[in-house]
């Protein structure tokens, strides 16, 4: 996972960053938030292909992340 501090805040949601999110629609798994879109599409292949790629919003300390 990278350093949170390198990816840019969310300016219309306190508390969150945006990148690119790797996750698992059913059951739901969040698998890191990257701000390389290649970085993420790297990693969600060795998750496994039920994972999938999106650009959107994480809030810090949680699973949550909306595209």
């Amino acid at each position: 996972m990278p350093d949170f501090g390198l990816l840019p805040v969310d300016p219309d949601n306190s508390g969150n960053v945006i990148g690119f999110g790797i996750v698992k629609s059913s059951p739901w798994h969040f698998g890191g938030i990257y701000s390389e879109e290649t970085d993420a599409r790297r990693i969600a292949s060795k998750l496994g292909s039920q994972y999938e790629v999106h650009y959107g919003s994480h809030r810090l300390n949680s699973d949550d992340f909306a595209y």
